[in-house]
């Protein structure tokens, strides 16, 4: 069969074409670091890679989801823990005006620092986040955990008991919150007690003898305390989701590190390989060129 030149130069043409391919997708791994330029390069390893990407991108989020949601406790906790200790010194006070030594002017003395105990009482309960949210609402996040009407004269629990979630893991979901009846009930009875005392010991009219008045201040003392242990549990179990947070964000880091070695082995070029491959095909597009130059110069002229 007769070799036509056209057909040794299209061999030719097709050789080179082959080996400078070869020889710019190399040196592009180079430059890149990648083995993998696009999926044809490797299928089976970019479909792993593409898996692996995407169990980043739900741990990325999952981790800012901890970090969210991790904030918000740490609010809830530096707030009921104030609100504990204002309650500590609320019962101090308490404790003393059951006293019967008091007279009725101390009396109401005491009740201007317990009506301020009460305001401050009521601010610890309504915290808000930096958006404005009230965070012991429960799902009624826009409006107060507790509300006081100035024509009767109450407080009354204006949020729900539900608690917000968030995902942190996956299939798992966390509260976001406790919630202002898991600390007062489904009611604000003790706020009344304690406002409804603050308004006797502050009249100018108060028998300080009187078993009344004594038996609402002992009455006040037995709800404080009452409220004060179960927001103490809040405070604990606070501090117990943010423990499982601290493991739960330690997991999700370690399982990115391993993701990423992985992700690593599976596109990361062999330098050592890829320079001898990238000295091959330098060669053999030498050698393609060489070999095209001797055999275009060749003429049956040179054989008569």
């Amino acid at each position: 069969m007769r070799i036509t030149n056209a057909q040794i130069a299209a061999m030719m043409h097709g050789s080179m074409n082959s080996n400078a391919a070869r020889l710019g997708q190399l040196m592009q791994q180079m430059a890149t670091g990648q083995r993998i330029i696009q999926p044809s390069d490797d299928p089976v390893a970019s479909v792993r890679v593409l898996r692996l990407q995407r169990e980043e991108a739900g741990i990325a989020q999952y981790r800012t989801n901890i970090q969210t949601v991790s904030g918000s406790l740490s609010v809830q906790e530096t707030n009921l823990t104030a609100a504990s200790d204002t309650l500590l010194n609320l019962r101090d006070l308490l404790v003393w005006a059951g006293n019967d030594t008091n007279g009725a002017d101390e009396l109401r003395a005491m009740a201007e620092e317990m009506s301020n105990i009460e305001s401050t009482l009521v601010s610890f309960l309504n915290v808000r986040d930096t958006e404005g949210r009230y965070l012991l609402s429960g799902t009624y996040s826009d409006r107060p955990a507790v509300s006081f009407d100035s024509v009767s004269g109450t407080y009354s629990v204006t949020g729900n008991d539900r608690h917000r979630q968030a995902a942190v893991a996956t299939g798992v979901l966390i509260d976001e919150n406790v919630t202002v009846m898991e600390v007062l009930g489904p009611g604000a009875d003790f706020l009344n007690e304690i406002h409804t005392l603050v308004s006797v010991l502050s009249d100018p009219a108060l028998d300080a003898n009187d078993p009344v008045v004594k038996g609402q201040v002992r009455g006040a003392l037995d709800a404080l305390d009452a409220v004060h242990r179960k927001l103490l549990v809040q405070v604990s179990e606070l501090g117990g989701r943010q423990n499982m947070l601290t493991l739960l964000d330690e997991s999700q880091g370690d399982t990115s590190v391993v993701n990423q070695g992985i992700e690593g082995a599976l596109t990361a070029l062999d330098y050592a390989g890829a320079s001898i491959d990238l000295n091959e095909y330098k060669l053999a597009v030498q050698a393609t060129q060489q070999t095209y130059l001797k055999i275009n110069q060749l003429s049956l002229f040179n054989l008569l």
